[in-house]
């Protein structure tokens, strides 16, 4: 999703832009948006009773964003499969980020950075979801405009 969405020119620029007026990392940033959307989609297909097993790609895009920003943040890292280092150190990055939300009184620079992350889920998504030529993106859309 993450690479379709930036050979879109015009977005590559605006993402660029909102990277360097939030002074972020954009590797790292990438990462963790990559990430971010696959831990919702992953604790979607985790609570739903699966009749398929095909039955995520029926998912739809907004089910996606809605999980990445209203679903307890801490349901996101449930039963999770086992993961290359690098993207085990992206997931222990965010699940850190998570637990020092309550951690801080005031305003939170953790907090901010992980607005910024679901603030780029919903931009990524909506972005891909621009590309298919569905009424309501599924999962599955989604992934046919990445090929």
């Amino acid at each position: 999703m993450h690479d379709v969405c930036m050979r879109d020119t015009t977005f590559h620029s605006e993402v660029s832009r909102m990277y360097r007026k939030w002074q972020v990392d954009p590797v790292s940033t990438d990462a963790k948006v990559r990430l971010l959307t696959s831990l919702a989609l992953y604790s979607l297909i985790l609570d739903r009773p699966s009749s398929a097993e095909r039955d995520w790609e029926k998912l739809s895009t907004a089910l996606v964003l809605d999980t990445v920003t209203t679903k307890p943040v801490h349901e996101l890292f449930a039963s999770l499969p086992a993961l290359e280092q690098e993207d085990a150190g992206h997931v222990q990055a965010l699940r850190l980020m998570s637990y020092r939300f309550g951690a801080v009184s005031g305003p939170s620079a953790t907090a901010k950075y992980w607005a910024y992350l679901t603030a780029l889920v919903g931009l990524f998504l909506e972005q891909i979801a621009t590309a298919t030529t569905e009424e309501t993106p599924t999962c599955k859309s989604i992934l046919d405009a990445g090929r």
